[in-house]
Protein backbone atom coordinates (compact mmCIF):
# COMPACT_ATOMS: atom_id res chain seq x y z
CA UNK A 1 0.00 0.00 0.00
CA UNK A 2 2.79 2.37 0.93
CA UNK A 3 4.63 1.46 -2.29
CA UNK A 4 1.54 2.18 -4.39
CA UNK A 5 1.14 5.59 -2.77
CA UNK A 6 4.78 6.42 -3.55
CA UNK A 7 4.27 5.44 -7.20
CA UNK A 8 1.24 7.72 -7.43
CA UNK A 9 3.26 10.63 -6.04
CA UNK A 10 6.06 10.02 -8.54
CA UNK A 11 3.53 9.76 -11.34
CA UNK A 12 2.00 13.10 -10.38
CA UNK A 13 5.44 14.72 -10.19
CA UNK A 14 6.24 13.39 -13.66
CA UNK A 15 2.98 14.78 -15.05
CA UNK A 16 3.70 18.16 -13.44
CA UNK A 17 7.21 18.18 -14.91
CA UNK A 18 5.88 17.43 -18.40
CA UNK A 19 3.23 20.11 -18.02
CA UNK A 20 5.86 22.67 -16.96
CA UNK A 21 7.98 21.84 -19.99
CA UNK A 22 4.96 22.23 -22.26
CA UNK A 23 4.08 25.61 -20.73
CA UNK A 24 7.64 26.90 -21.07
CA UNK A 25 7.84 25.70 -24.67
CA UNK A 26 4.56 27.38 -25.52
CA UNK A 27 5.64 30.62 -23.85
CA UNK A 28 9.08 30.97 -25.42
CA UNK A 29 8.58 29.41 -28.84
CA UNK A 30 4.96 30.20 -29.68
CA UNK A 31 3.45 32.96 -27.54
CA UNK A 32 6.49 35.22 -27.12
CA UNK A 33 7.51 35.25 -30.80
CA UNK A 34 3.90 35.94 -31.74
CA UNK A 35 3.63 38.85 -29.27
CA UNK A 36 7.00 40.45 -30.00
CA UNK A 37 7.08 39.57 -33.68
CA UNK A 38 10.52 38.01 -33.16
CA UNK A 39 10.31 36.10 -36.40
CA UNK A 40 10.50 39.41 -38.27
CA UNK A 41 13.59 41.04 -36.83
CA UNK A 42 16.77 42.07 -38.62
CA UNK A 43 20.23 43.06 -37.46
CA UNK A 44 21.15 46.74 -37.81
CA UNK A 45 24.16 47.12 -40.15
CA UNK A 46 27.07 49.47 -39.53
CA UNK A 47 26.29 52.58 -41.59
CA UNK A 48 29.39 54.58 -40.64
CA UNK A 49 30.90 56.11 -43.77
CA UNK A 50 27.95 55.31 -46.05
CA UNK A 51 27.11 58.29 -48.29
CA UNK A 52 23.58 59.68 -48.05
CA UNK A 53 23.01 58.95 -51.77
CA UNK A 54 23.53 55.24 -51.14
CA UNK A 55 21.34 54.91 -48.05
CA UNK A 56 18.10 53.97 -49.86
CA UNK A 57 19.63 51.06 -51.72
CA UNK A 58 21.75 49.96 -48.78
CA UNK A 59 18.99 49.92 -46.17
CA UNK A 60 16.28 48.52 -48.43
CA UNK A 61 18.32 45.31 -48.64
CA UNK A 62 18.11 45.08 -44.86
CA UNK A 63 14.38 45.94 -44.78
CA UNK A 64 15.01 49.14 -42.83
CA UNK A 65 14.17 52.83 -43.21
CA UNK A 66 16.14 55.89 -42.13
CA UNK A 67 15.72 59.46 -40.95
CA UNK A 68 18.48 62.09 -41.15
CA UNK A 69 18.46 64.34 -38.09
CA UNK A 70 18.87 68.11 -38.31
CA UNK A 71 22.00 67.95 -36.18
CA UNK A 72 25.31 67.34 -37.92
CA UNK A 73 28.71 66.50 -36.54
CA UNK A 74 32.17 66.61 -38.01
CA UNK A 75 35.09 64.24 -38.35
CA UNK A 76 38.10 64.73 -40.58
CA UNK A 77 38.28 60.93 -40.85
CA UNK A 78 35.11 60.69 -42.97
CA UNK A 79 33.99 62.31 -46.26
CA UNK A 80 31.22 64.93 -46.18
CA UNK A 81 27.59 63.75 -46.18
CA UNK A 82 28.48 60.27 -44.92
CA UNK A 83 27.00 58.69 -41.81
CA UNK A 84 28.80 59.80 -38.67
CA UNK A 85 26.46 58.39 -36.00
CA UNK A 86 23.42 56.11 -35.94
CA UNK A 87 20.70 54.97 -33.57
CA UNK A 88 20.08 52.13 -32.90
CA UNK A 89 23.75 51.16 -33.03
CA UNK A 90 25.10 48.54 -35.39
CA UNK A 91 24.57 44.97 -34.22
CA UNK A 92 21.24 45.56 -32.48
CA UNK A 93 18.21 43.54 -33.53
CA UNK A 94 15.10 45.49 -34.52
CA UNK A 95 11.81 44.81 -36.27
CA UNK A 96 11.72 44.98 -40.04
CA UNK A 97 10.89 48.40 -41.45
CA UNK A 98 12.31 50.07 -38.31
CA UNK A 99 13.51 53.64 -38.81
CA UNK A 100 17.24 54.24 -38.15
CA UNK A 101 18.15 57.78 -37.05
CA UNK A 102 21.30 59.10 -38.69
CA UNK A 103 23.70 62.00 -38.16
CA UNK A 104 25.73 63.00 -41.23
CA UNK A 105 29.23 64.37 -41.38
CA UNK A 106 29.16 68.09 -42.17
CA UNK A 107 30.48 69.39 -45.50
CA UNK A 108 32.74 71.88 -43.72
CA UNK A 109 34.27 71.69 -40.27
CA UNK A 110 32.76 73.98 -37.63
CA UNK A 111 34.69 77.08 -36.60
CA UNK A 112 36.42 77.29 -33.23
CA UNK A 113 38.28 80.17 -31.63
CA UNK A 114 42.04 79.94 -31.38
CA UNK A 115 43.20 79.61 -27.75
CA UNK A 116 46.10 81.58 -26.30
CA UNK A 117 49.12 79.30 -25.99
CA UNK A 118 51.78 81.96 -25.48
CA UNK A 119 53.90 81.65 -22.31
CA UNK A 120 52.46 78.24 -21.52
CA UNK A 121 54.13 74.85 -21.53
CA UNK A 122 53.89 72.47 -24.46
CA UNK A 123 51.69 70.13 -22.43
CA UNK A 124 49.31 72.99 -21.62
CA UNK A 125 49.25 73.95 -25.30
CA UNK A 126 48.44 70.38 -26.28
CA UNK A 127 45.55 70.17 -23.82
CA UNK A 128 44.12 73.55 -24.87
CA UNK A 129 44.30 72.59 -28.53
CA UNK A 130 42.72 69.19 -27.88
CA UNK A 131 39.84 70.77 -25.96
CA UNK A 132 39.13 72.98 -28.98
CA UNK A 133 39.33 70.09 -31.44
CA UNK A 134 42.65 71.36 -32.82
CA UNK A 135 45.89 69.47 -33.40
CA UNK A 136 49.44 70.10 -32.29
CA UNK A 137 51.52 70.56 -35.43
CA UNK A 138 55.24 71.13 -35.88
CA UNK A 139 57.39 72.46 -33.05
CA UNK A 140 60.31 74.74 -33.85
CA UNK A 141 62.92 75.43 -31.18
CA UNK A 142 64.71 78.77 -31.10
CA UNK A 143 67.41 80.13 -28.76
CA UNK A 144 65.75 81.83 -25.81
CA UNK A 145 66.29 82.31 -22.11
CA UNK A 146 63.20 80.19 -21.50
CA UNK A 147 63.09 76.45 -22.12
CA UNK A 148 60.05 74.52 -23.39
CA UNK A 149 57.84 77.62 -23.22
CA UNK A 150 55.61 78.60 -26.17
CA UNK A 151 56.82 81.85 -27.75
CA UNK A 152 54.69 81.96 -30.91
CA UNK A 153 51.69 80.17 -32.40
CA UNK A 154 51.27 79.72 -36.17
CA UNK A 155 48.48 78.60 -38.49
CA UNK A 156 48.95 77.86 -42.20
CA UNK A 157 52.37 79.51 -42.20
CA UNK A 158 51.28 82.72 -40.46
CA UNK A 159 51.17 83.90 -36.84
CA UNK A 160 47.70 83.61 -35.35
CA UNK A 161 46.25 85.56 -32.45
CA UNK A 162 44.03 84.16 -29.73
CA UNK A 163 40.31 84.42 -30.47
CA UNK A 164 40.55 84.13 -34.25
CA UNK A 165 38.09 81.65 -35.77
CA UNK A 166 39.61 78.69 -37.61
CA UNK A 167 38.40 75.30 -38.82
CA UNK A 168 38.07 72.58 -36.22
CA UNK A 169 40.70 69.91 -36.80
CA UNK A 170 43.36 72.39 -37.97
CA UNK A 171 47.01 71.95 -36.98
CA UNK A 172 48.78 74.66 -35.00
CA UNK A 173 52.55 75.01 -35.20
CA UNK A 174 54.52 76.32 -32.25
CA UNK A 175 57.76 78.21 -31.76
CA UNK A 176 59.25 77.13 -28.45
CA UNK A 177 62.17 78.43 -26.42
CA UNK A 178 65.18 76.12 -26.44
CA UNK A 179 66.95 77.63 -23.46
CA UNK A 180 70.71 78.09 -23.56
CA UNK A 181 72.36 76.36 -26.50
CA UNK A 182 75.03 74.83 -24.27
CA UNK A 183 72.51 73.43 -21.80
CA UNK A 184 72.92 69.71 -21.06
CA UNK A 185 69.86 67.68 -20.11
CA UNK A 186 69.07 64.09 -19.22
CA UNK A 187 67.04 62.00 -21.66
CA UNK A 188 63.68 61.12 -20.02
CA UNK A 189 62.36 57.58 -19.89
CA UNK A 190 59.43 57.22 -22.31
CA UNK A 191 59.41 53.41 -22.46
CA UNK A 192 55.94 51.80 -22.25
CA UNK A 193 54.28 55.19 -22.87
CA UNK A 194 51.77 55.68 -25.72
CA UNK A 195 53.42 57.49 -28.61
CA UNK A 196 51.43 60.71 -28.09
CA UNK A 197 52.37 60.86 -24.42
CA UNK A 198 56.01 60.10 -25.21
CA UNK A 199 56.08 62.92 -27.76
CA UNK A 200 54.78 65.39 -25.19
CA UNK A 201 57.32 64.31 -22.58
CA UNK A 202 60.17 64.69 -25.06
CA UNK A 203 59.19 68.17 -26.25
CA UNK A 204 58.68 69.29 -22.65
CA UNK A 205 62.32 68.38 -22.05
CA UNK A 206 63.46 70.23 -25.16
CA UNK A 207 64.12 67.06 -27.15
CA UNK A 208 63.02 66.53 -30.74
CA UNK A 209 61.30 63.31 -31.75
CA UNK A 210 63.11 61.76 -34.69
CA UNK A 211 62.31 58.56 -36.60
CA UNK A 212 59.48 56.38 -35.30
CA UNK A 213 60.09 52.72 -36.13
CA UNK A 214 57.03 50.44 -36.12
CA UNK A 215 57.81 46.99 -34.75
CA UNK A 216 55.94 43.83 -33.78
CA UNK A 217 55.72 42.89 -30.13
CA UNK A 218 53.26 40.41 -28.63
CA UNK A 219 53.82 41.37 -25.00
CA UNK A 220 53.71 45.18 -25.11
CA UNK A 221 50.62 47.33 -25.67
CA UNK A 222 49.86 48.43 -29.21
CA UNK A 223 51.13 51.96 -29.86
CA UNK A 224 53.51 51.95 -26.90
CA UNK A 225 57.23 52.72 -26.96
CA UNK A 226 59.44 49.64 -26.51
CA UNK A 227 62.82 51.17 -27.33
CA UNK A 228 64.42 54.61 -27.46
CA UNK A 229 67.76 55.89 -28.66
CA UNK A 230 69.51 57.59 -26.85
CA UNK A 231 68.58 55.53 -23.80
CA UNK A 232 66.98 57.00 -20.65
CA UNK A 233 69.40 58.91 -18.47
CA UNK A 234 71.82 59.76 -21.27
CA UNK A 235 73.26 63.29 -21.06
CA UNK A 236 72.56 65.23 -24.27
CA UNK A 237 72.39 68.81 -25.51
CA UNK A 238 69.06 70.61 -25.55
CA UNK A 239 67.37 70.06 -28.92
CA UNK A 240 68.84 66.58 -29.47
CA UNK A 241 66.78 64.21 -31.62
CA UNK A 242 65.64 60.89 -30.18
CA UNK A 243 64.37 57.92 -32.20
CA UNK A 244 61.60 55.65 -30.95
CA UNK A 245 60.47 52.08 -31.59
CA UNK A 246 56.70 51.68 -31.27
CA UNK A 247 54.48 48.58 -31.35
CA UNK A 248 52.45 48.62 -34.55
CA UNK A 249 48.81 47.57 -34.91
Amino acid sequence: MHKKKLLNILKHLFYMFCLSIAILYTMFYIALPYITNQGKVVQVPDLTGVHRDNLDAYLSKHHLRYFITDNSGYSDQLPPFTVLQQFPAAGNYVKKNRKIYLTLNAERPPLVDMPNLIDGSIRQAHLLLKNKGLKLGNIKYVPDITASVVLEQWYNGNPITAGKLINKGSSIDLVVGAGLSSQIIEVPNVLEMPLEEAHLVLVEHGIRMGIVHLVENRTAAVGSVVKQNPEPGTKVSLGTTINLWVVKL
